[in-house]
């Protein structure tokens, strides 16, 4: 029998109600065991930072003065300027997957859905930097400036940024599809001396590509994105799914405890 999969649509909401609603996915997920896959926006556009990421260097004063958030992930990885993108959530059992496998399985899913968007030359990241390393320099602040293994990449840019959190016998992954080039602009906020704003800039344009660099046609909807990626992930996981609303995405099937949202 296949297995069902809860998912929900959920564009232009803010930074911190996408992240409690990512949490409140896992929590359901664990009491449950029934797997969740949310597709979802930031509005307005947010800046994000891993859990574990220090904030000091954060230029919040610029980020408020645009109107941006500023929100902490449950997740780790570096900074995110959640902007022109679609952000993916998925809450599942982990199962005896490990987390290089479980990358390796969502970022399969991804792939296929943008194939049937006619998108070609999407590659897996096959090394994994040492980011031990990788994190002592200044430019490394953004999630982008390099790819994990098994992340997606075009060409050798990073296309696909995401991170993941095990929650007892759950695991949460989220991730940042670029759409457009508005994630560049995240050099504004990290506190970087003037001088390095643009070094940075052609650095993350150097190392990254949107879905909109990669289609020879205008860029489809939310919908038809999301509707693609649906299709991909019912293929590698062999699975159903039931589209479900908002409020009953973040809540167990089997706990009729109430959740508000």
């Amino acid at each position: 029998m296949m297995n069902s999969w809860l998912y929900g649509l959920e564009p232009d909401l803010g930074g911190a109600e996408n992240m409690r609603r990512d949490e409140l996915m896992a929590e359901a997920c664990a009491v449950d065991g029934r797997p969740r896959l949310r597709f979802y926006s930031w509005k307005p556009w947010a800046l994000s930072l891993g859990f574990n990421q220090k904030d000091e260097r954060i230029n919040r004063a610029e980020l408020e003065r645009q109107g941006y958030g500023l929100v902490r992930r449950p997740t780790g990885g570096r900074a995110v300027f959640h902007a022109q993108e679609i952000t993916y959530g998925v809450a599942m059992p982990s199962g005896d997957r490990g987390v290089h496998e479980t990358y390796a399985k969502i970022s399969e899913a991804l792939k296929s859905g943008f194939e049937l968007l006619g998108a070609s030359g999407i590659e897996f990241s096959r090394s994994n930097p040492d980011f031990r390393e990788h994190y002592q320099d200044i430019d490394s602040e953004g999630c982008f400036s390099a790819s994990a293994l098994n992340e997606l990449t075009w060409n050798g840019r990073k296309l696909v940024g995401s991170a993941q959190r095990r929650y007892g016998s759950v695991l949460l992954q989220h991730g940042s599809i670029l759409l457009g080039p508005a994630h560049l602009e995240i050099t504004k906020f990290l506190g970087l001396p003037e001088e390095r704003h643009e070094r940075m800039r052609e650095m993350l344009a150097k190392k990254t590509a949107t879905l909109s660099d990669i289609l020879s046609s205008s860029l489809p909807s939310f919908e038809e994105i999301v509707e693609a990626l649906l299709s991909g992930f019912k293929e590698a996981f062999e699975i159903d799914v039931a589209y479900t609303d908002s409020r009953h995405l973040v809540e167990s099937t089997v706990n009729s405890r109430e959740i508000e949202v």
